[in-house]
């Protein structure tokens, strides 16, 4: 895989590198996200020790920190440091006069083996590295242990980071990229069902159809996706059994607390707790509707396109794929499906669309808020949603994606222009993002309003 995107990231570390101060990154975020790929694509031609934590004991960890150290400076066939100190001082003394980066990836292992390196880091942060020409980076995907093991406030490192970086899944423009080979809706569909995962976008053969894709994926049990999620449960939770459950019970339509719990056997009090561990996992999104944050109308929705696809085909479907029948469950069950798993992936692409026009100023106000709404239609008597709405200095400005095979005529607007007024607000922007386009009369409306945004997913080919 060729590389692609992380541009904001890549300029942030290469201005530290250019300080030629000491200089102390921390990037982490959830595995296969691309987090080693950035590193080594900043160190390229660069002087940089890179070293992986492993999951040994602690000598084991020092010896093979000390290799890496005595393989850069020529120094190969060398003992073992004593410990960490001693290398790290051989660190300063390299880098007290040219710039050096220092990279520890996976950066839990190594702690968990050695749980004093934190306190020794601390200490030559504050004193030999300080007054050095060091660039250091800390690099782990327990997200949980990298917020509160090296950025938390009670860790011996609070405080000494210059520079964090979350990575997060690729958008769909950064997708696009490395499926560019593809067609615009196979493309959407595999960027949603991987979720923008860098390494999952990888295992894709953009030259195959979306269905081969899909089925050497998901749908045998050799794919590479075939039991990723549950697999990444296992290694970052416990109780793996449980999160299977509610995971499972989202996946089939419960979005409300007592909907899930009642559907996984779950106490309401005791599910908080494994709620919480998804959330901080980017795995699940707990939503309040835009302008009545303060509502209970709380929903979960599962915001990881991965797990999203996996939990609604693979895991109801795992008797028949381990039977040799994956062709045939993506050929009866999924592939007509498609379109109604692509309701909640439309509206992520379109909110990736939506933040890229905020930001490069193409809509008629700075937007600094935006969500999802829904409520009660108490004309109507129904429940009523829009799919974006965002709030501006002066406007509101309200979105529909519609994946759809057909075009979308006028209606789609006047609707969206009547659930406006449930809103809270007089000056409105409407944006309609469609997968196939628009009718003429559509089109028509739109060109005589100025308060009408009308873009398919051809548009966003770019």
């Amino acid at each position: 895989m060729h590389f692609i995107g992380r541009e904001r990231e890549l300029q942030e570390l290469e201005q530290q590198f250019q300080s030629d101060n000491f200089e102390f990154s921390v990037i982490y975020g959830r595995r296969r996200i691309g987090k080693t790929w950035l590193i080594r694509k900043f160190i390229e031609n660069k002087s940089a020790i890179f070293f992986t934590g492993l999951e040994a004991s602690a000598q084991s960890n020092l010896e093979s920190m000390s290799q890496a150290v005595h393989q850069y400076f020529g120094q190969g066939g060398m003992a073992a440091f004593r410990d960490y100190s001693s290398l790290f001082s051989y660190i300063a003394s390299q880098a007290r006069d040219k710039r050096l980066i220092f990279v520890i990836d996976e950066y839990p292992y190594l702690a968990g083996s050695s749980p004093e390196i934190s306190s020794v880091l601390q200490r030559f942060c504050d004193h030999e590295w300080k007054s050095s020409k060091l660039h250091l980076i800390l690099c782990g995907s327990s997200m949980s242990f990298m917020e509160r093991q090296v950025l938390g406030a009670k860790s011996p490192l609070y405080g000494r980071r210059t520079a964090q970086y979350k990575l997060q899944p690729f958008n769909w423009f950064e997708s696009r990229q490395y499926l560019r080979e593809m067609s615009l809706e196979d493309a959407a569909v595999l960027h949603s069902a991987t979720g923008g995962v860098a390494e999952y976008l990888s295992f894709i053969s953009p030259e195959q159809p979306l269905a081969d894709n899909l089925i050497s994926l998901f749908f045998t049990t050799s794919g590479r996706l075939f039991e990723e999620p549950s697999n990444l449960l296992k290694q970052e939770l416990r109780e793996p059994r449980v999160y299977n459950d509610l995971l499972d019970a989202i996946a089939s339509g419960s979005s409300k607390s007592n909907e899930i719990a009642t559907k996984a056997h779950l106490p309401s009090g005791a599910m908080n707790h494994y709620i919480d561990s998804l959330i901080d996992l980017d795995i699940l999104e707990k939503e309040r509707p835009i302008q009545n944050e303060q509502s209970r109308k709380t929903i979960y929705r599962i915001k990881d396109g991965c797990f999203r696809f996996w939990y609604r085909y693979v895991m109801p479907n795992l008797n028949a794929i381990n039977a040799g029948l994956g062709p045939q469950v993506f050929a009866k069950i999924v592939q007509d499906d498609l379109p109604n798993f692509m309701g909640q992936g439309f509206e992520q692409i379109f909110i990736d669309a939506f933040d890229r026009w905020n930001f490069t100023e193409q809509l008629p106000d700075l937007f600094v808020k935006r969500g999802r709404w829904w409520g009660n239609n108490s004309i109507e008597k129904r429940e009523e949603e829009i799919d974006l709405v965002a709030i501006g200095t002066k406007i509101i400005c309200c979105g529909e994606a519609k994946w759809r095979n057909e075009k979308a005529d006028i209606s789609v607007i006047e609707q969206l222009e009547k659930k406006s007024q449930l809103l809270k607000g007089s000056n409105y922007y409407y944006i309609v993002l469609s997968r196939s386009g628009f009718t003429k009369s559509a089109i028509k409306y739109a060109n005589d309003r100025s308060d009408i945004m009308l873009r398919s997913l051809a548009d966003l080919d770019n």
